[in-house]
């Protein structure tokens, strides 16, 4: 009973919170156009109402926050971080479609995001008396915010500002659950980056940049292996603390 009614809690969330995706979609405004940007570097634009009303949508957020939802649910157990990493279930799904299809992690999702994963670590801190959730949770958002805001500033090409806006959010949750959360986070997003190239590219949404040189020619968004990264992490994670504890 101890996994099966947090992953039940779990899934209900992810199945509410997915069927309100494509809304969180549509709410998006449309990102302003940069004279500094080449249109060629970025996939033709798909208006953010028009992505959220394309057919099957809704359903097929409502499975993966499902899925999504119970596999936190049962790793995690009833435990205080479901305060904010279930909010953030459909809110990285939303970022997930949205970057894949147009290469952009909308601010309207992210920044309100900083404030539920904040006000969830406040109210655990002080419900727990242990400033150290505190602490660790601002260490991962500093940690993660940090470690792509370093690679975005090597290769501002590779990586875009957004993908560090959703790091260090991702490492604002992330880092209460310990730093082994936020390296596996780090280690997977990169894996399942490396994996996803080679599909992507065969299916078109990789493109060579202008300028671009070396063995990595065709760039892909990273926002996808961002999020699933972090779901990987909060899973094996918490995996590794219920191995430890028996």
């Amino acid at each position: 009973m101890d996994v099966v009614l947090p992953a039940l809690v779990g899934a209900l969330a992810g199945l509410f919170g997915g069927l309100l995706t494509p809304r969180l979609i549509a709410l998006c405004p449309e990102p302003a156009h940069n004279p500094d940007e080449n249109p060629e570097d970025f996939p033709e634009h798909v208006p953010f109402v028009q992505l959220a009303a394309r057919p099957g949508l809704a359903w097929r957020c409502a499975l993966a926050c499902t899925v999504a939802g119970t596999a936190i649910g049962a790793t995690a157990g009833w435990s205080w971080a479901l305060l904010w990493l279930l909010p953030l279930v459909p809110v990285c799904c939303a970022l997930t479609v949205v970057d894949y299809v147009t290469w952009y992690l909308p601010t309207r999702l992210i920044w309100p995001s900083y404030l539920v994963v904040a006000l969830g670590v406040a109210v655990t801190a002080v419900a727990l008396g242990e400033v150290n959730v505190l602490l660790f949770a601002a260490g991962g958002f500093v940690g993660l915010g940090g470690y792509y805001g370093l690679l975005w500033l090597i290769s501002p090409r590779l990586m875009a500002f957004g993908d560090v806006r959703l790091g260090a959010l991702l490492g604002l949750a992330l880092g209460p659950l310990g730093i082994a959360t936020l390296l596996y986070s780090v280690a997977a997003a990169a894996v399942v980056g490396v994996l996803a190239f080679i599909p992507m590219k065969l299916r078109g949404n990789a493109i060579k940049r202008e300028g671009s040189r070396g063995l990595v020619k065709h760039h892909v968004p990273f926002g996808p292996s961002l999020v699933l990264g972090a779901l990987v992490a909060v899973i094996a994670g918490q995996v590794l603390v219920r191995v430890q504890g028996t």
